[in-house]
């Protein structure tokens, strides 16, 4: 079995197992090497029943989340707001707002609050990419969200079957396609999420808040999304029992999971990032500094 490693977590390029019951996944879509990132870091910070690129302005209109990074993350908030308040990230840099369904465990909520870096954020050329591209920061403001909430079945959350969502047990657990039932000898459970990276380079946002994006075909970006961005790999970790309750979400059932971000980096920062790691293909670790 076959791994790449970087400083906070390691993870199989395929697995062909059975866990827990649940399926693993098979080796993910990307085929091209992936050189150049760095990792963001970022706590808990609150939970609201708010979704400000779903509901906007509209108090209290969601089911429960649970938000990282910015601290005054709501119904209302703007990148300029984001910006202008405080964040959870170690990077100051970064007051990017990012969150998920509340999650429950046999009924009971479970925070993302495993280890002292409760989620971690990567930002990489991602594997889809040629190394000669070059790839542009992300543009502030920039809204994605990935998933399903409204899926019946998990066929309706089509992100959990292709590689893009799943589940496992601490760092070095096989990828899942639903929660584990156990996670022996391990205290974590980590969710996962991969974002696509290609930009039309037009909308921060669309109707079904994800069609402004697209995935690299043949090593580059299709003419319909041409802009090349960071790609965006986030993991959420609980802190679970060796026996875990059923999971469900405040969305609904297992297949329900999905991840909203609003990208509020300071630019200057940001841009400073993609050239130095990301366009010199150059792995600058979890939370470096900035020139």
């Amino acid at each position: 079995m076959k791994y790449l490693s970087f400083p906070y977590i390691s993870f199989p390029l395929a697995v062909a197992c059975l866990v827990a019951g649940a399926v693993s996944l098979a080796a993910p879509r990307a085929a091209h090497a992936q050189n150049g990132l760095w990792i963001s870091s970022c706590n808990y910070s609150h939970s609201r029943n708010d979704d400000p690129i779903v509901f906007p302005a509209m108090v209290g209109a969601s089911h429960l989340h649970d938000f990282v990074g910015s601290r005054t993350t709501d119904a209302f908030s703007t990148a300029a707001s984001l910006r202008a308040g405080s964040t959870t990230c170690a990077m100051p840099d970064n007051a990017s707002a990012y969150w998920v369904p509340a999650t429950y465990e046999a009924g009971v909520q479970l925070t993302p609050s495993a280890t002292h870096r409760n989620a971690l954020f990567y930002y990489s050329r991602g594997g889809g990419l040629d190394n000669n591209v070059t790839v542009q920061p992300m543009p502030s403001g920039l809204k994605m969200l990935l998933g399903n909430m409204h899926a019946t079945s998990p066929a309706e959350n089509p992100a959990i079957g292709r590689g893009d969502i799943f589940w496992r047990c601490g760092t070095h657990g096989s990828h899942l396609t639903a929660p584990p039932s156990s996670c022996p000898g391990e205290t974590t459970m980590v969710l996962f999420f991969q974002f696509p990276q290609c930009w039309d380079g037009v909308h921060l946002d669309s109707p079904d808040h994800l069609s402004h994006m697209a995935d690299p075909h043949g090593g580059v970006c299709p003419a319909s999304h041409p802009v090349p961005l960071p790609q965006l790999k986030a993991y959420w970790r609980y802190n679970v029992g060796s026996t875990i309750g059923t999971i469900t979400y405040s969305s609904g059932a297992y297949y329900t999971a999905h991840m909203d971000v609003f990208s509020a980096w300071d630019q200057a920062a940001m841009q400073a990032l993609v050239t130095r790691c990301i366009n010199a293909n150059t792995n600058c670790g979890g939370d470096p500094a900035i020139p």
